[in-house]
C-alpha cells in the first residue's frame, strides 16, 4: 500500500512540477540548496537521505543546466545556487505550493496530511531501526 502511495504522490508531482522541465527530485535537490545558500555535497546527501554519489549524479545534471555551482576545497565540494539556479528554484517553490494544495485537498487539510507524513517517517524510522539490530528476529 506505501509503494502505491508512492508512485501516485510521484505520479502528481511529476505533473505539478512540469514548468521546470526537470523530474521532481531535482526541485528538491534545488530547494535544499537554496534554504542553506551553501551546503556540502556530503551534507547535502545526508539532509536528503541519499548516498554521496547518487546525489552526486543530480548535482552533475544541475551543473549542466547550469543551475548549481560546484566549488572544490581538498576533499570537499561545495554547492551553491547561480543565478539561473535561483531564479528556477523560485519555479520549483511555485510548484512545491501548488503541491502543498492538492495533497491537503486529497487529506482533507493541513494538519490530517502532515499527520500522515509523520507516521509513514515513524514507522520507516522503527522498520529501520528494528533490521538494523542483526539479533532480533521478526
Amino acid at each position: 500500500m506505501s509503494n502505491r502511495l508512492a508512485r501516485e504522490t510521484e505520479r502528481i508531482a511529476k505533473k505539478v512540477y512540469q514548468p521546470t522541465g526537470m523530474n521532481p527530485t531535482y526541485s528538491y535537490v534545488l530547494m535544499a540548496i537554496d534554504e542553506q545558500k551553501s551546503i556540502l555535497l556530503h551534507d547535502l546527501a545526508d539532509l536528503m537521505d541519499y548516498s554521496p554519489s547518487t546525489m552526486s549524479r543530480f548535482v552533475d545534471r544541475l551543473v549542466e543546466k547550469g543551475y548549481v555551482e560546484r566549488t572544490y576545497h581538498w576533499r570537499q565540494v561545495t554547492l551553491r545556487l547561480t543565478s539561473d539556479g535561483q531564479n528556477m528554484v523560485k519555479v520549483a517553490y511555485q510548484c512545491l505550493a501548488k503541491m502543498d494544495e492538492i495533497t491537503c485537498g486529497v487529506f482533507g487539510d493541513e494538519q490530517a496530511r502532515d499527520a500522515v507524513v509523520r507516521n509513514l517517517k515513524t514507522w520507516t524510522t522503527k522498520i529501520e531501526n528494528r533490521t538494523a539490530k542483526k539479533t532480533e528476529k521478526f
